[in-house]
């Protein structure tokens, strides 16, 4: 939810108004921004969705059930902005990365859409790694050969799913899929085929090698460009007339709205988010593309990059700690610290993304004896987290050295205050909170005005902050003691992880 403070009432809006989308891998929402970045109280909907998962690694949703609730939360806006609705300049919308849908002639959905999450295309990854250069391929992609992206999941589906992938004549985002109901255009901006692991960074354009490679046209993915859209299907236009003259973004990538929204912009500036997953991002306007080892480089547009790296373990393991030890205060269970602070925890549930890259790890935890507690193993996954943090960290500031500012930023992270403490310690760095609340929606608003001509530059909007963290150097050395057992632990898994 926006934090109040932010939240401006209805008669306070400035026009032009932004409608941005925020689509989550299991929450939608949608909010009403005015022409300063400000979400505009009551102007919001909400609508969650289940999302399917199995054991062999499956993370999937429903494409047109998506689309359906991101219909009503439109509507749900529009109502409440009454007559004010047709002042909405722009449809704005911010969803995750490297998504993938099949699409029919007829412009149906032919599979459900595979998350980011999704890793039953590990095999696929392997092969392909095998198949190819994966220095080469990082260093014009600024992608790793792994599940997560759209080269070896489309590997696995025309292996597994050979129906649906016959039937395929176009391959698409969800954001894209949306667009493509609602306008009956494909489109892909920069910033969101830039995270597919099939496009040239430098060229700024799909990267044909690899997809002679995999055998697909490059006419099956929609034509790249930032450009808004325009003039909405014929049902569209009666169902919402107040936005006849309004222009759609083509969707970007929910990182670099979050740093957008954040505030987080600049080559000296770090976004540190927690959600369900975890990212450090830096975003600026370059024409030299950096090369992140251990991470990646996307695009928030044709001219602005996206770089830093990703943990696929983050808020999910706290939730997996509460239905697991139920009982179990995790705060507390860090001020009181364990017996002998011999556990080492590694919180890999989700396979792991920056540095290794290991899709097929899985969580650990070693030095477990018959005086070890619940307490303590959430401890030790929980500082875990913390120590992938400190890694992540060393990938982006490595790779991008002169970061001179971390701003907090993701539900999860900022209701947390202990938990960016404990982060704060790990990268031996203060760290600054963003006051902007729901920094995906605001930050893709905020891009729309950009696009639209409302704002000469995204930098131009102020945004909040909050609270500094300052490292405790004893808690930090605590910390990186941790790490080195944490990697020595890794080590010796690996030959089980692979």
């Amino acid at each position: 939810m926006l934090r109040e403070p932010l939240a401006i009432p209805l008669r306070e809006a400035r026009a032009p108004l932004v409608l941005a989308l925020d689509i989550g891998t299991s929450g939608l929402r949608a909010f009403l921004f005015d022409s300063r970045g400000r979400p505009i109280a009551r102007c919001i909907a909400h609508a969650d969705r289940p999302v399917r998962t199995s054991v062999d690694g499956e993370v999937t949703v429903d494409a047109d059930e998506r689309v359906r609730a991101a219909l009503g939360t439109i509507d749900t806006v529009l109502a409440s902005a009454g007559r004010r609705a047709g002042e909405i300049a722009a449809v704005a919308t911010s969803t995750f990365w490297h998504s993938l849908v099949g699409v029919d002639a007829r412009g149906r959905a032919t599979t459900r859409v595979l998350t980011w999450a999704d890793t039953r295309a590990r095999g696929a990854a392997a092969d392909l790694r095998r198949e190819l250069d994966p220095v080469a391929t990082h260093v014009r992609t600024g992608c790793v050969l792994h599940a997560s992206y759209l080269p070896a999941k489309l590997r696995w589906l025309r292996e597994h799913e050979a129906d649906a992938y016959a039937r395929t004549a176009w391959w698409m985002s969800l954001g894209e899929y949306l667009y493509l109901r609602i306008l009956g255009a494909r489109r892909a901006g920069h910033g969101m085929a830039s995270a597919t692991g099939l496009y040239d960074q430098r060229l700024r354009r799909y990267d044909r090698p690899l997809l002679m490679h995999l055998l697909v046209g490059e006419e099956t993915f929609s034509p790249i460009d930032d450009a808004p859209l325009a003039g909405m299907l014929r049902a569209f236009a009666r169902r919402w007339p107040a936005l006849a003259n309004a222009k759609w973004i083509p969707a970007i990538g929910d990182g670099a709205c979050s740093n957008v929204g954040a505030g987080a912009i600049g080559r000296d500036t770090a976004s540190l988010f927690l959600g369900t997953s975890g990212a450090m991002r830096v975003v600026y306007a370059t024409d030299d593309p950096p090369i992140v080892p251990g991470g990646w480089t996307y695009r928030l547009d044709a001219s602005r990059v996206v770089a830093g790296g990703a943990l696929s373990n983050g808020g999910n393991v706290l939730s997996w700690l509460a239905r697991t030890f139920p009982g179990v205060d995790v705060a507390a269970a860090l001020r009181r610290g364990s017996v002998d602070g011999t556990l080492v925890a590694l919180p890999l549930l989700a396979g792991d993304r920056s540095p290794t890259w290991n899709d097929a790890a899985r969580a650990a935890v070693a030095g477990v004896g018959l005086g070890t507690t619940a307490d303590d193993v959430a401890r030790a996954m929980v500082e875990g987290v913390a120590h992938r943090v400190a890694r992540l960290w060393e990938v982006t500031s490595r790779a991008m050295p002169g970061i001179d500012r971390v701003i907090a930023t993701g539900g999860t992270l900022l209701a947390l205050p202990w938990l960016i403490q404990l982060f704060a310690d790990a990268i031996d760095r203060p760290i600054l909170t963003s006051g902007a609340g729901e920094g995906s929606a605001r930050g893709a608003a905020i891009v729309a005005l950009e696009r639209i001509g409302a704002l000469a530059d995204i930098a131009a909007v102020r945004s909040p902050f909050g609270r500094t963290f300052r490292p405790r150097p004893a808690a930090t050395a605590r910390l990186r003691a941790g790490m080195e057992r944490q990697r020595h632990l890794e080590e010796a898994l690996a030959p089980l992880m692979s």
